[in-house]
């Protein structure tokens, strides 16, 4: 069979095109714009790794400024694009410690480094927590420490985040850290303003870390922060923030600064404390529970009878026993049933008084503590 236009000698056209382009407006007939679809990118490789790392080693050693830059802007570009795979090889062959080497180098310098150190920080936050074995000590040494302090007192709130959370990775590796950090002026106002201002819930729990780091290493260091309003500044926190990791981690700052005869004073003259504490016991988590038993123990060893008689007229006596139900840990056991014993002496001595309602009587528990 001869097709019609193959007897003729030449080719039919295509009739659904000629009629597609016949319907076309004028600026349909314009070149269509070609869709590019990026093909992704190759990992990096160990020895790329390497040879960025000893890059940024060098250039730091020639505290030319300008290459350090360019090589850390590569290094958060790396980061980005291809995520974990990159930080990990990063992280495998030295980048932690060609970061810190450079933070440590040009923050004892002129301000125009500023820029710089704010980077550095910023890109070394990417793989924190590290553990103690990743180099960064460096960021405890004197000029180190300085520049982390200035940074947390900055404007920028970028700043004092990082700042915050490097000085929890610090305080971490060494008590030595503590006491060089604490002695620096303004380095205990900068940690309370972070937590104060809420600039990030990262922050805010890298703070009250830190916070909880210093004052269990020295009680003067918790009379220091004590001095600032710290426990009144966390029992707002703890009773306003619906945040169950922030609210824990206020209560083991509390429970910390409860240690001290200067911390357990100033909370017993806090009105919200008691009140505080009882509420939050099976509230927020099992830690949460041990830190609020510790502390109305704590302050019942150092006060005696106003304290529980408070205690009792927010419902300890209750809260403790479904804590005795429920169970715990032992060393909670003991301080919630010495507690209870206390108590439920105080109750009976002052049953018939109107300080206490009706509701109080507990008649359906029978056993005596």
């Amino acid at each position: 069979m001869v097709l019609p236009w193959r007897s003729r000698g030449g080719k039919r056209p295509n009739q659904l095109t000629i009629t597609a382009a016949e319907t076309k407006t004028p600026a349909q007939l314009r070149p269509s714009r070609i869709e590019r679809i990026q093909s992704p990118r190759l990992s990096l490789t160990p020895r790329g790794a390497a040879e960025i790392c000893r890059r940024l080693e060098n250039a730091t050693a020639r505290e030319e400024n300008a290459e350090c830059f360019k090589i850390v802007s590569k290094i958060k570009n790396l980061v980005r694009e291809s995520g974990e795979t990159n930080k990990k090889c990063l992280l495998q062959n030295g980048v932690v410690s060609a970061l810190t080497s450079c933070f440590q180098r040009f923050s004892s310098a002129r301000e125009e480094e500023t820029r710089l150190l704010e980077e550095v920080l910023s890109v070394l936050t990417y793989w924190l927590p590290l553990s103690r074995t990743e180099g960064f000590t460096k960021m405890g040494s004197t000029a180190s420490l300085h520049r982390l302090v200035r940074f947390l007192n900055a404007t920028d709130a970028k700043t004092r985040q990082n700042a915050a959370l490097c000085i929890r990775e610090v305080l971490a590796v060494d008590k030595r850290y503590v006491y060089a950090l604490t002695d620096i002026e303004g380095a205990c106002e900068g940690l309370m303003k972070i937590i104060r201002d809420s600039v990030s819930t990262s922050s805010t729990k890298a703070s009250l870390m830190a916070v909880y780091r210093a004052v269990s290493c020295d009680n003067k260091i918790a009379a220091k922060f004590v001095k600032l309003g710290l426990v009144a500044l966390i029992a707002e926190m703890a009773m306003n923030n619906a945040e169950k990791s922030v609210c824990e981690r206020c209560l083991v700052v509390l429970n910390a600064v409860c240690d001290s005869e200067q911390g357990r004073e100033v909370a017993l003259t806090n009105a919200l404390i008691v009140p505080l504490l009882v509420k939050k016991i099976l509230r927020v988590s099992d830690l949460a529970t041990q830190c609020s038993v510790s502390v109305l123990w704590k302050l019942w060893r150092n006060n005696g009878e106003d304290m529980l008689l408070e205690a009792l007229q927010v419902g300890a006596f209750e809260k403790l026993l479904v804590v005795l139900q429920v169970g715990c840990e032992e060393k909670t056991k003991e301080r919630a049933s010495e507690l209870l014993r206390n108590l439920n002496r105080c109750r009976n001595e002052i049953e018939k008084t109107t300080c206490l309602d009706s509701s109080m009587r507990l008649k359906n528990v029978k056993k005596s503590f």
